[in-house]
Parts: C-alpha cells; sequence; structure tokens
C-alpha cells in the first residue's frame, strides 16, 4: 500500500519515521513539501519516502492518503484536490467528524479518523482509530497501539486524553526543577524525574481503571510522604479540576 501525507507537520514527521524505523515499512511514502525542510530531511534519511511539491500528485500517486493539516487550511485546500473512489482517507485534523469531511473528499468514501502522538516515532503510544478497519488496525499496530472506536461520541471522548501531552511533560518538568532548585545537579535532577514517570508508566501498562485505583491505593502507608502528596493535592480539588479541563476539550471537539 502506498501511502500519501498531506501536510508535514510534527505529527508526520513522527508518523513517517515510527513507519520507516521500527514500523519497517518499506512501500513507498509520499510527503508534500508544506514544511520543505522537514520533507527534505525524511526523504534524504529513508529511502522510500519521496517529496512532491503538488499535493494532488501525492494523492494521485497513493492508495491510502493521510490529511494532516490544520483544521483552518483544510476546505481551501480540499477544494482543489481530487480523490478517486478506491481512497482510503485517514484525516487527523482534531475536531473536524467526517461528516464535514464527505463532501470534501468525494467521491471517496473510505474516510477514517486517527489520532497519533509524538510517540509513535519509537512505536509507542495509542492510536484511536474511528471507524475501525482491519487494514488500517495493521498499518497502525506497526508505530502503536490502535484503540478500535466504535462510534465518533467515543472517539471525541478519548482524543481528549491526547490534550495531556504538554501537562504530563510540564508535571515531569516542574517535578525536575524543584530537584534542581533543591541543589540536585541539572543532569541528574532530569534523570532522576524522567526515569520515574518513565518506570511508574510502564507498571500501568494493560492495567483496567480499577486496577489503577488499587495502585494508588497500595502507594499509600498511613502518615507517609505519598499520602501527604495525594491528600494535600485532593484537598485543592487538583483532580476535580482535572475533570473539569478536560469536559472543556470535550465540548470544544463535539461542536
Amino acid at each position: 500500500m502506498r501511502l500519501g501525507f498531506i501536510g508535514t507537520g510534527a505529527i508526520t514527521e513522527a508518523m513517517v519515521r515510527g513507519l520507516c524505523g521500527p514500523g519497517r515499512y518499506h512501500n513507498p511514502i509520499f510527503i508534500t513539501e508544506r514544511t520543505k525542510n522537514r520533507s527534505l530531511l525524511l526523504a534524504s534519511t529513508f529511502q522510500n519516502v519521496i517529496t512532491i511539491s503538488s499535493a494532488q500528485t501525492v494523492i494521485d500517486r497513493s492508495d491510502l492518503v493521510i490529511l494532516a493539516v490544520r483544521p483552518d487550511q483544510v476546505r481551501e485546500l480540499t477544494s482543489s484536490l481530487r480523490f478517486r473512489p478506491e481512497h482510503r482517507v485517514i484525516s487527523l485534523i482534531a475536531g473536524l467528524k467526517l461528516d464535514s469531511l464527505r463532501s470534501m473528499l468525494a467521491p471517496a468514501t473510505a474516510l477514517h479518523r486517527a489520532i497519533p502522538m509524538l510517540p509513535i516515532e519509537s512505536g509507542l503510544g495509542p492510536i484511536p482509530l474511528y471507524p475501525p478497519d482491519d487494514v488500517l488496525e495493521a498499518l497502525l499496530g506497526r508505530v502503536g497501539r490502535p484503540i478500535l472506536v466504535e462510534n465518533e461520541d467515543e472517539f471525541h471522548v478519548i482524543a481528549c486524553g491526547s490534550a495531556l501531552m504538554a501537562t504530563f511533560f510540564e508535571f515531569i518538568a516542574t517535578t525536575a526543577l524543584w530537584l534542581q532548585q533543591h541543589d540536585v545537579p541539572p543532569k541528574e535532577a532530569a534523570r532522576y524525574a524522567t526515569s520515574l514517570f518513565h518506570a511508574l508508566s510502564a507498571m500501568t501498562l494493560d492495567k483496567d481503571s480499577g486496577s489503577l485505583q488499587d495502585m494508588s491505593v497500595e502507594c499509600l502507608t498511613k502518615g507517609g510522604l505519598n499520602e501527604q502528596v495525594l491528600l494535600q493535592l485532593r484537598q485543592r480539588d487538583w483532580f476535580t479540576s482535572l475533570h473539569d479541563v478536560l469536559g472543556g476539550v470535550l465540548t470544544r471537539l463535539s461542536q
């Protein structure tokens, strides 16, 4: 299957690197030159990646087209593009429902939405896919863990999780900075914080929600340090605030 990317931002780069690296994907991958330096770097790094200046030519040469442009760009961009009935299309465009895309991408009808995130460069992370498709599940499984979603409302709920990336990195950075401010050398502070959260995250993989709650409880010792931090964050409504913020993201995505 020949892949074509319309838009060459950070997610496209991560996806291409994941496919060509840990994903061992050797079929042709065509990418537009919308971000020229990034496109040329990918093409010089991987033999099967080919840059093309024309988005239409990318589409013409591809079996699967991945739309990776901003929501405010898609209507103007697709107005001049022609798709074939047999095209598969994956939209990575946040908040844009499939019903809004159908008229833009006709006569293509095999339309899907996915949310790959930056760790796919290393073959890691969830990739929600709606609607499910065996061929696309196998492809995305090369770079992460496909999460098959049966309806678009559920897809929007899951999509809210991707809005936590920056917050997660800020949480780690804040921990490292606090250590550094208390005279831990910067290199050791960063190494400790990143290793701590990497190890804890690895422990959670494949746990259900009930098991995750149990893991939190198992860390608590009466009068211990973990209890002190957790209780103080609860008293400050930290977790309730997180629910409220995610609710705001869901409202935005569902409009």
